[in-house]
Order: C-alpha cells, then structure tokens, then sequence
C-alpha cells in the first residue's frame, strides 16, 4: 500500500451489498496507486506469480497441446478406419471429444483465472465457466462408466444387444448439463463499474455462500 491517501471513492457504498463489500473493498485497496481515471480493464498478474508465470504457462502448455493433439488423432484414426461402428470405440471417440474441449478451452481459461487477480471476462463467463470446467468432467466419467457397464453386458452374454452408443453419449452430455446447470444460482457477479469509478470492463465474480447449498450438496453426492 502506497504512503500517501488514496483517492478511491465509492459511488455510494449503500449501494454495495452487504455481503461482498469486503470483496468490493479487498479489490480496490489491492490497487496500491488507484485513481479514478486510471484504466484497470486490463489484465493485473497476481503479485506472487508476477515472476514466475512464464513457468506456470509452460507447465499448463504441455499437457494442453499434448492432450489435445493426441485426443484429435484418436479421433481421427477411429473416424478414418470407421471403428466407431463397435461400441467401445465409439465412446472412446465422446471420452476424447471431452479430453479436447478440457484441453483447448478449460486449462488455457482456468489458468488466465488463476495468474490474473482482476476480473476482466465479463459477466458471461463467470457464470459460464463453471459449466465449461464440469461438463466435461461429468461426462467423462459417465463415459467410463458406460464402457465398464457395456463390457459387463457384453461379458455375461456376448449375444445381448449392445448399448447404443450415440444415444449414450448424447445422454452423457445432457446428465452432465443437469448436473452442472445450477452452479450459476450460486455465482456472482459484481459489475464494479457501478461502485468504484475507473473500474470500468472489470467485475467480480465469486461464489454466493449466502445461499444455502447444503440441499444441492447432498442431492449431488445421492446422484453421483
């Protein structure tokens, strides 16, 4: 924090809901040269990563490109040689559609998240990008699930039908929507805009802890 008295000031701090006004306060006294005319739509790193985000960004690009590369050429190879016409194979192709979205969309996100201390995605993704991190893990796991499940059928009677595959994996996606669908009820998003002037394009986004999640918790746990 700067020597001198800075000079934030808030529209009308009324305004601001009781509850995150700590939040409010927290993100605006880490600017330790505020002014209102300053621009703070821009991506701030956070102070203990500043040094050594390079190494944070090598280490998430690796798994990034290699999972991706490898994901897209198991689908290709299945899709070329038409392998997904066996059942196996055809979920392998949806465990690998969700290995590329996780690849190409939720690590390279999650880590602007991590290293930036202001919010600076807008509204939508902060309530999106719940959905776009569990979705895939979701569905994923309920992959394996059928394969496991798909294998014991075929295992005890290798004459019963076999899962259909594109009506699984459809399935698979849709379960994982419901399941992710109400995390946005409990997420908040903060235009600062509004309170603090200068703060412009940046917001807050957290979780709602007001609410009570206990019900969804458990409803959870029951399902999953």
């Amino acid at each position: 924090m700067s020597n001198r008295m800075r000079s934030t000031t808030l529209a009308d701090p009324k305004t601001i809901p009781e509850e995150f006004m700590q939040a409010v306060m927290h993100v605006v006294l880490g600017e330790q040269n505020y002014s209102a005319t300053g621009d703070y739509s821009a991506p701030h790193l956070k102070p203990v990563v500043a040094r050594i985000y390079p190494l944070f960004i090598l280490l998430y690009a690796i798994p990034t490109a290699v999972g991706l590369t490898l994901n897209v050429l198991i689908i290709v190879y299945i899709s070329k040689y038409r392998l997904y016409r066996d059942v196996t194979h055809a979920f392998l192709v949806n465990l690998a559609v969700c290995h590329c979205v996780q690849s190409a969309f939720v690590l390279p996100i999650t880590l602007m998240v991590m290293l930036i201390k202001n919010w600076v995605f807008g509204q939508f993704l902060c309530f999106f990008l719940p959905l776009l991190q569990d979705i895939p893990l979701h569905v994923a796991m309920l992959s394996h699930l059928l394969i496991a499940w798909d294998r014991k059928r075929w295992l005890t009677d290798p004459l019963k039908v076999r899962l259909p595959a594109f009506v699984c994996s459809c399935a698979s996606w849709l379960a994982g929507l419901v399941i992710a669908l109400p995390y946005p009820i409990y997420t908040t998003y903060l235009d600062l805009e509004n309170y603090v002037p200068g703060f412009a394009g940046v917001g807050i986004c957290l979780v709602n802890l007001v609410d009570d999640m206990q019900e969804y918790t458990r409803g959870l746990f029951v399902i999953m």
